[in-house]
């Protein structure tokens, strides 16, 4: 996909006598304007959250051949409200988001304001620059499609460029809206106890697998973060919850929360939005009130948003009715944010109807679901919106395994754990330890449809081998990937497949491991 961008004069910062100026120059072909002074109680804050949006631009926690490697990246997207100012942003791996969320209540504006959404010039020379920032002196922020006439040399930038995205990376940046609009678990947590898990893996690598990171969830009890494989327990002190039996919640890719590590001494409050097992979270940091950064992740780094299957099905809705899409955009056009009650209201809708209308508008990049506000907000992506049937193509399979589950046609009849040990020697900061791994697979069988299945999961919920009666499997085997039987009794059987601890420790007096541990 091209997307032409037009910048009269590159980005630049400016300082002298009368303060810091961060000036933003748009996209010409899409005018977007606002000038304002920044709170000087808030200036910290803002140029703090800018600096962790631009390495998560540049950051790439994948491992990648030459060939594979995508070194061009869509400029930040802002979007200006009169509420709220938005700048967002996509790593290079495809499997974070970023995005900075400024109240205008901090912003004090001048001259003529012109909402929308635009590409803003961000180059890694004003990344750096934002380090001058100082909340002594009066900052303004300048965004604007004119270009400005005084830079500080060496700013460096473009003028006119066509970046060419591969249909991937679009595709991702509309899949996450889905994600976040999917229901989950919500939690606040304290910016020192995720500070205490990150710093902890910072300083103690994992050569060994399992390394997912687990919310357990006790009743009546605080959560609490465990660090496989060293079963290191993170307490969340006043991280309540209303579960009223045990629940565990796995994810992986962790070593990407640390791009929240430099914002975390400095957060008065996290908000974590966890959707389910290896599928996406949230967490939500509030630098001060009127100032968060948001930031999003895939189930792992390998399973960038392009690639996640699991929650792809799980938020798919019917196709919306004739004419349900414009409605709702034209009433989104003129409320900027609006719930999704409010928009069936307005529309005269059901709010079945709406949410389908809505998440049509998410995946063609026209509207962007804002997961602290529960909102849905009118942003329009590109200058125009991409081939929504180029990008998502009908997939057969795809919708049965949805008719399948929503249908209630699976039935799992057994559900069976098999598993493997392996003693490890681990680093840890009170010297090398060592611990009996434990690696689980899952057996689940099952009928759909009339078909009988058997599928093995792996501990990151993907399906390592599996069997069907039906003809798509006994012609092309797993070589085109599993039927619609084999996903559906995959979500099926979520619930049965529960986390159990990934190691013990071993005591030094004996060869055999503390509590109780066999070979299986």
């Amino acid at each position: 996909m091209i997307v032409p961008m037009d910048y009269a004069s590159p980005s630049a910062f400016t300082s002298d006598d009368a303060g810091n100026a961060i000036g933003l120059c748009t996209n010409r072909r899409r005018p977007v304007r606002l000038h304002a002074r920044v709170a000087r109680s808030h200036v910290l804050s803002v140029r703090m959250a800018l600096q962790a949006l631009g390495e998560l631009v540049w950051s790439d926690d994948s491992w990648l051949s030459d060939d594979e490697y995508f070194a061009t990246v869509l400029d930040p997207v802002i979007t200006v409200h009169p509420d709220r100012v938005f700048f967002e942003a996509f790593s290079q791996d495809q499997s974070s988001y970023g995005v900075v969320v400024i109240d205008r209540a901090l912003l004090e504006c001048e001259g003529e304001i012109r909402h929308g959404t635009t590409n803003v010039d961000f180059t890694a020379w004003l990344w750096s620059a934002l380090g001058q920032l100082r909340s002594s002196r009066d900052t303004w922020l300048r965004v604007g499609p004119e270009g400005f006439a005084v830079q500080t040399v060496g700013a460096g930038g473009r003028f006119e460029a066509k970046v060419d995205l591969p249909e991937s990376w679009v595709r991702g940046f509309l899949q996450m809206q889905s994600a976040a609009a999917m229901p989950g678990t919500r939690l606040r947590v304290r910016p020192v106890d995720l500070l205490s898990a990150i710093r902890f893996l910072r300083y103690t690598k994992a050569s060994v697998s399992p390394r997912a990171l687990r919310w357990v969830f006790e009743p009546g009890m605080d959560a609490r973060l465990v660090l496989e494989p060293w079963e290191h327990s993170v307490p969340l002190r006043g991280a309540e919850h209303t579960y009223a039996e045990m629940r565990t919640i796995r994810v992986w890719g962790r070593r990407r929360l640390k791009l929240l590590e430099p914002l975390l001494p400095f957060a008065s409050a996290v908000r974590v939005y966890l959707k389910g097992r290896a599928l996406p979270s949230f967490f939500a940091v509030d630098l001060q009130p009127g100032v968060t950064f948001v930031l999003g992740l895939s189930g792992w780094t390998g399973n960038a948003w392009t690639r996640t299957g699991g929650f792809d099905v799980l938020s798919l809705s019917d196709e919306p009715e004739s004419g349900d899409t414009d409605a709702a955009l034209r009433v989104l056009e003129q409320r900027h944010a609006m719930d999704v009650a409010s928009i069936a209201e307005r529309c005269g809708f059901d709010l079945r109807r709406a949410e389908r209308a809505v998440m049509r508008l998410c995946r063609q990049g026209r509207a962007i679901f804002d997961i602290e506000r529960r909102e849905v907000r009118h942003r329009e992506l590109f200058e125009e919106p991409p081939d929504e049937a180029r990008l998502f193509p009908p997939d057969p399979r795809r919708e049965a395994t949805l008719r399948l589950v929503r249908t209630n046609q699976v039935h799992v009849t057994g559900v069976s754990v098999r598993e493997t040990h392996k003693v490890r020697r681990l680093k840890t900061p009170d010297g090398p330890v060592e611990r009996a791994m434990t690696y689980r697979e899952w057996q689940v069988d099952g009928r759909a449809e009339g078909q009988t299945s058997q599928i093995v999961v792996g501990d990151t919920g993907r399906i390592v081998f599996g069997t069907c009666s039906c003809a798509f499997f006994r012609e092309n085997l797993l070589n085109m990937g599993p039927c619609e039987h084999m996903a559906a009794l995959l979500f099926a059987s979520d619930h049965a497949r529960t986390d159990l601890p990934s190691s013990v420790r071993l005591d030094r007096s004996s060869s055999e491991p503390e509590g109780d541990w066999r070979d299986a």
